[in-house]
């Protein structure tokens, strides 16, 4: 019998900064827009199965063309379809130490092993040392979060490039959930010079849409157009196709909520760099890494002041940037237990 990883999923309690949702809603005139976008849907119908009014949207977002397009419940199912369509018994990933969780999950349902190449404790790594490592292990697939979760570090699209042109032959996929805290360009371009290289991109982050659940894969069109034959049919609801297309009309404003998020980011690092009882590491995300020997004293100051944050296995853990106020709770804590020291 196969076994699969297990995700967590997030606490629903208190102030909530373990699962990198934004802290902000919809706003009112966004959400007014949806209700009355919502009014026109036929529900008694499918949805367009082609996501062909999505796709549009998006590419005119992305800069990219809706052929290079395809949307679903989630990057995460977006991920799924890839790693089923190129991985199975007998095949490998390979992937980074530390990285996102439900690569772990999609491989072992799929029954494909999965290898891990160790990065540095902020979670850089040396690609050309990467690319060696992997012509040694001749994986079917290689795939990592850029910016990464969870430590935050991104890697540069001339990295990538290298990587692309040196793995022609298997599928090379950049998952961009957090790239509009990054500062920097998507690599989705990449997608037209190599058609092996895939890049997932998420509503769930940056434009506050965690509770609807879109996601779209970026590929070459010829690699897309044979994806798209194995995709799961109707996989966003009409309604979901709405509200996405509405959001998309205000992504300036995003942008605009996205640079705050990292001025606050910025913010809230300068002011634990002083800090001697934790280390935290410069991020490209709308989340901090952070590793304390004393980690469990940690967690306990945060359970006490009603804040979940993620933790990890070892000295390790992860909060999201909140709002202001949040922030301030955050530090409060981070303060106290400094002190404690």
């Amino acid at each position: 019998m196969k076994q699969v990883m297990e995700y967590q999923a997030a606490s629903t309690e208190g102030i909530r900064l373990n699962a990198n949702e934004s802290s902000l809603n919809l706003s009112e005139e966004i959400r007014s827009e949806i209700a009355s976008a919502v009014m026109g849907i036929e529900y008694n119908r499918y949805p367009d199965d082609e996501e062909t009014e999505l796709l549009n949207a998006y590419a005119e977002v992305s800069g990219m063309k809706a052929e290079e397009l395809l949307a679903g419940n989630g990057s995460d199912q977006m991920l799924g379809l890839l790693i089923g369509h190129y991985l199975g018994k007998g095949k490998t990933l390979l992937t980074l130490d530390p990285d996102f969780s439900m690569y772990d999950y999609y491989a072992s349902a799929y029954e494909a092993d999965v290898k891990k190449y160790d990065t540095n404790d902020d979670g850089s790594f040396d690609m050309e040392d990467f690319i060696e490592y992997a012509k040694d292990l001749k994986p079917d697939m290689i795939l990592f979060s850029n910016p990464n979760n969870p430590t935050g570090w991104l890697v540069s699209q001339e990295e990538l490039e290298q990587l692309a042109k040196a793995f022609c032959k298997i599928p090379v996929i950049a998952d961009e959930a957090y790239i509009e805290f990054a500062g920097v360009p998507s690599c989705a371009p990449l997608v037209r010079t190599y058609e092996n290289f895939f890049v997932t991109r998420t509503l769930s982050k940056a434009y506050s849409m965690a509770g609807v659940r879109v996601g779209f894969l970026i590929g070459n069109v010829k690699q897309m157009r044979i994806l798209k034959a194995s995709k799961v049919p109707y996989a966003l609801s009409a309604v979901s196709m709405v509200i996405a297309k509405v959001v998309l009309k205000h992504a300036a404003e995003f942008q605009t909520a996205a640079s705050a998020t990292i001025q606050r980011r910025e913010a809230m690092l300068e002011k634990l760099s002083s800090m001697e009882r934790a280390e935290f590491y410069p991020s490209n995300t709308n989340f901090i890494f952070g590793r304390s020997d004393d980690k469990q004293e940690l967690l306990d100051l945060f359970e006490e002041a009603g804040i979940t944050i993620r933790n990890y296995d070892n000295d390790s853990f992860r909060i999201t940037i909140g709002t202001e106020a949040e922030n301030k709770a955050v530090l409060k804590v981070l303060q106290e237990f400094e002190q404690e020291g």
